[in-house]
């Protein structure tokens, strides 16, 4: 069968669309920045032009959804609509537009399809791999061993929010760069605490604010991993540029140098917090963990359907 996943993040929408039998082959996948997150993180509250470009975004996937065959669309939404005061009026926007139903995710259960799709994306099957996943709104770190989570964590750390909340100059400047990472350290102490009697053997980074940061250092050393040495004095020389200079620097994007350096100092901090020198990154993220989880799931009730077709057919 063919279907798709919409990932509704604080960011960015992403779409992908499969075909799917015992494993899946991607057919098509797209990603518009929306920025739904866009002063939702701070205020609490989806706006309606906020609701009407996410909106109008999902109706445009689900026809390119559509166009490639696909028969179910499932639709995913993390941070922005998670803390929103009025989630219940973007998803009925959403479904008296397009008719698909928008499922509103847990921090935990973001971590655990998040580190699902790392598991099976970029982990040696029976290794023990550490994930951590930077969005807009919130930062998830996941362990997992064969296809199994060991522990989840979702912290209130996003690129988004802690930009809108620190940075209010261009470029941002000294004092606002330390208050963001006293603000970073503050809210990892806590799942560093719970996790000092892990252990893993790998660690992995997603989402697109890890994927980007390693591109940029892959240009600028050569290297295939994120190290900590280096990715503090990324963070350190991007602070004090402006937001053209750090597209240009780096070859990002204008939206996603509005974000980087917060991106980048949560990362920071998390790899100091857990004792971590480097990651690799993993370009399987949400949508993969949504598409493996609903695949077993279904495979599950296949197979218990055979099962009662074989009972009923002993009985007669």
């Amino acid at each position: 069968m063919k279907f798709a996943a919409i990932d509704i993040g604080s960011n960015s929408i992403k779409l992908v669309v499969v075909a799917a039998g015992d494993s899946f082959a991607v057919l098509a996948s797209e990603k518009e920045t929306v920025r739904l997150g866009h002063e939702t993180l701070l205020k609490g509250h989806l706006g309606p032009a906020a609701i009407l470009n996410a909106t109008d975004c999902i109706r445009r996937f689900q026809a390119m959804a559509e166009a490639h065959g696909a028969e179910k669309i499932i639709a995913i939404a993390t941070a922005a609509v998670r803390a929103a005061n009025n989630s219940a009026d973007f998803v009925n926007a959403v479904e008296q537009q397009t008719g698909i139903k928008v499922e509103i995710l847990s921090g935990i259960e973001e971590a655990r399809l998040i580190g699902l799709a790392a598991s099976h994306g970029c982990s040696g099957k029976a290794a023990t791999t550490l994930n951590i996943d930077i969005g807009g709104g919130s930062t998830e770190i996941s362990i997992f061993r064969d296809g199994l989570p060991l522990r989840l964590h979702s912290i209130r750390l996003g690129a988004v929010g802690l930009t809108e909340r620190f940075f209010k100059s261009d470029p941002p400047g000294a004092n606002a760069v330390r208050e963001m990472q006293f603000e970073i350290e503050a809210a990892v102490e806590g799942p560093a605490r719970e996790l000092e009697d892990a252990h893993w053997d790998s660690v992995t980074g997603t989402s697109g604010t890890i994927l980007a940061i390693g591109n940029t250092l892959r240009d600028w050393t050569g290297e295939a991993v994120i190290n900590s040495r280096e990715l503090s004095q990324f963070n350190a020389s991007l602070a004090q540029m402006t937001i053209a200079e750090r597209q240009s620097a780096a070859r990002i994007t204008q939206q996603r140098a509005e974000i980087v350096v917060a991106g980048g100092l949560i990362l920071e901090g998390v790899m100091r917090a857990l004792g971590i020198k480097s990651l690799t990154t993993c370009e399987w993220s949400l949508r993969e963990g949504v598409i493996i989880d609903r695949l077993r799931d279904w495979d599950v009730s296949r197979k218990g359907t055979e099962e009662d077709t074989k009972a009923q057919s002993s009985s007669l």
